[in-house]
């Protein structure tokens, strides 16, 4: 799924594309991103594992916690914590929902691209 732009936020996706508990690939101004729906809530998070940069669209997702495939590293996605490691943490990038619409700030993801901290960074 490629996003429509609309700066400097970006519809990444619909409700309808992400079912509660569900996580899906978008990509975001050229950012490959995933969705998450945790409990109605959405969240996005850089698709790339803080380990070794695997795709955690590849990984496992049971509704709260996700799994990388690469080498098992643990992340709540409520927030983008790590669980094991703990001291890992995902990008995070803020979301907006409007009218059905999942929209997802693309300021933020041009900054971590220049690698600035963004939402999920603890720096």
């Amino acid at each position: 799924m490629t996003a429509r732009t609309t700066q400097p936020w970006v519809s990444a996706a619909t409700l309808d594309d992400v079912w509660e508990g569900e996580l899906i690939p978008v990509d975001v101004g050229g950012q490959p991103i995933v969705l998450a729906n945790i409990g109605g809530e959405i969240v996005a998070f850089e698709d790339r594992c803080p380990h070794l940069a695997s795709r955690l669209s590849d990984g496992t997702f049971d509704g709260h916690t996700l799994v990388c495939a690469a080498h098992e590293w643990v992340f709540d996605c409520s927030d983008g914590t790590g669980v094991n490691p703990t001291d890992a943490c995902l990008q995070r990038f803020a979301v907006r929902v409007q009218d059905e619409m999942i929209f997802v700030n693309v300021d933020e993801v041009l900054q971590q691209r220049r690698g600035l901290p963004g939402l999920g960074d603890r720096r």
